[in-house]
């Protein structure tokens, strides 16, 4: 309850009071004054009939006409009746009038005499009752007029006063609603100003009634285009399904201020993460009048969380990786470094002219095994620099064919006895971009692979094919395959098949020819049958460059098995 409605309370209160107690006061004199002058009228009547009485006493012969002098005695007793005094006298005037009646001795002028007396004595009696009367009249008069205008004054001053109150609360309200109107005049401009908030008012039905230039910038409406409409048109739909706008209102009703973080949506239907506020209002009887809502775009806030998420997670899985590198190499290492140490002691007694053969083959165990160590290494290196971000898609111009004579040349020495890789080109070669380095690493590892993970005597077939707008690349040998079941797993870092054991391997390098592939926009499929052999196919998307198809060698020399 406001003070203004106290005060006009209290107001009506006391005037009620001083106008009741006043009244009450005056209804009294009133009464006072009604009953003296009904007193004095009676007094009056009374001092008549004596008179009458009197008159017939000294006009009437008690002898002839004593019942005319009874009759004005009885008419005067009746009005004389709450007067014990005068009674006594009628009864004596009607005692001697019975006995003068009735013969007593006695001389007519000295019973008229008798009679005169007693009736002056009431006389007298009355005209001394109506001076008291009369005088008390005047003092309830007086009593009566005072009050009426004691009442008046007081009605006067509470006016006066009730009217000075009035002005003064008039005055203070007017002083109040001329500063919480320049006050909202100020948070309005302020509100509007705001780049960074949407703050805006929604009615008791969720429909919007402001709106500030934040909401604007963040929601893409115009102030014309969306006041009026409801609250929902900022929701994805699945919110409106669930009800989550009405949802939101309830508990903002019921908690005085509720906050969510969702997904919101724009004008032109893109959404976003917003960190949304809405605060009910209510007025003095405890009524919903509105909400204010208050949303922020938190969208950046969520992208840095997540990567901060991401970067703590690859950072997780980079310790990770290199501690089971350090596990895996304590135990990759620990063989070849065996066979090296081996092999070169025995080199050391194999010094003699007619032991060369023996030399020649430790020396090419000796290579063997530092290729492996090598290839260890670089692995795991390539995988580290890829987990940092480091390694980028790097196109420049490529003259694919030779690329690929060149990788089946670096396997040579890695292959078995008997073991041969088939080059086979299809369609019309020419020079692309493509980032060299990147297929060549591909490559690598996939000819590595066929060539490790098949037996002695068999070949390896290697397919170039220059399609429209991509390179096709198949390698496919006659090894020991992948079981059908781990397939799904063949790309996850140090997943080894459990066919391979007794196999050197880290199980990174189809992990790295998978991300460098994402690198590039190319993609990779594989078919295996465990004891048949595995075939993988990779398609990497290129642009040509002019003049590009390749000129000056012979087709069915380049189509010719490499060995």
């Amino acid at each position: 309850m406001t003070v203004l409605k106290k005060t006009y309370i209290l107001l009506a209160v006391v005037i009620i009071c001083g106008f009741i107690g006043l009244t009450v006061m005056t209804a009294n004199y009133q009464k006072a004054f009604t009953e003296a002058s009904v007193s004095v009228h009676h007094t009056l009547v009374v001092l008549d009939k004596t008179q009458q009485a009197l008159s017939a006493v000294l006009q009437q012969d008690l002898g002839q006409d004593a019942g005319a002098i009874v009759h004005h005695v009885q008419v005067l007793g009746r009005y004389t009746a709450d007067n014990p005094v005068q009674q006594r006298r009628v009864d004596s005037l009607l005692s001697y009038i019975q006995a003068f009646s009735q013969g007593q001795p006695g001389s007519t002028v000295e019973q008229t005499r008798v009679l005169r007396a007693i009736l002056l004595r009431m006389q007298g009696e009355e005209n001394r009752l109506l001076v008291l009367k009369e005088a008390a009249n005047i003092k309830s008069r007086v009593m009566w007029r005072n009050a009426i205008l004691g009442l008046i004054g007081v009605l006067f001053l509470l006016l006066v006063g009730c009217s000075y109150l009035i002005s003064y609360q008039l005055n203070r309200r007017r002083i109040a609603e001329q500063g919480l109107i320049e006050s909202e005049h100020r948070f309005s401009l302020l509100v509007q100003h705001v780049n960074d908030y949407a703050i805006f008012m929604i009615d008791p039905q969720g429909k919007v009634v402001t709106w500030n230039r934040g909401a604007g910038q963040i929601k893409g409406y115009e102030a014309h285009e969306i006041i009026g409409r409801h609250i929902s048109v900022f929701y994805t739909d699945e919110d409106i399904e669930r009800q989550t706008p009405e949802d939101n209102l309830v508990k903002a009703a019921e908690m005085g201020s509720f906050e969510n973080v969702g997904l919101r949506k724009r004008k032109d239907g893109s959404v976003f993460y917003a960190d949304v506020v809405f605060t009910c209002m209510r007025n003095d009887s405890g009524e919903i009048t509105g909400y204010i809502k208050i949303t922020k775009d938190i969208t950046n806030q969520m992208k840095a969380a997540e990567e901060m998420k991401l970067s703590l997670q690859r950072e997780k899985d980079l310790n990770e990786m290199k501690s089971r590198f350090v596990s895996l190499a304590s135990h990759e290492f620990k063989t070849p470094l065996s066979v090296i140490l081996s092999s070169t002691s025995l080199i050391e007694k194999y010094s003699a002219p007619e032991m060369a053969d023996k030399r020649m083959r430790h020396i090419q165990r000796i290579k063997s095994n530092v290729k492996n160590l090598r290839q260890i290494l670089g692995d795991f290196l390539s995988l580290e620099k890829l987990e940092e971000g480091v390694v980028r898609n790097s196109p420049s111009a490529a003259n694919i064919v030779e690329l690929g004579e060149e990788v089946i040349t670096d396997m040579e020495e890695s292959c078995k006895s008997g073991q041969r890789i088939e080059l086979e080109i299809r369609g019309e070669p020419r020079v692309v971009t493509v980032d060299v380095h990147l297929l060549r690493n591909i490559l690598n590892n996939l000819l590595s692979n066929a060539v490790k993970y098949s037996p002695e005597h068999t070949s390896a077939r290697f397919i170039i094919e220059f399609l429209t707008s991509s390179i096709r690349f198949t390698v496919a040998d006659n090894g020991i395959g992948i079981p059908t079941e781990e397939l799904e797993h063949l790309f996850e870092r140090f997943f080894r098949a459990s066919n391979t054991s007794g196999i050197s391997g880290t199980g990174l390098g189809l992990s790295i020819v998978k991300k460098y592939l994402d690198l590039m926009e190319g993609q990779i499929d594989v078919t295996s049958e465990p004891g048949k052999g595995t075939t993988f196919t990779i398609t990497i998307p290129v642009s040509d460059e002019p003049h590009s198809v390749l000129h000056g060698r012979n087709i069915h020399e380049r189509n010719q098995p490499s060995t």
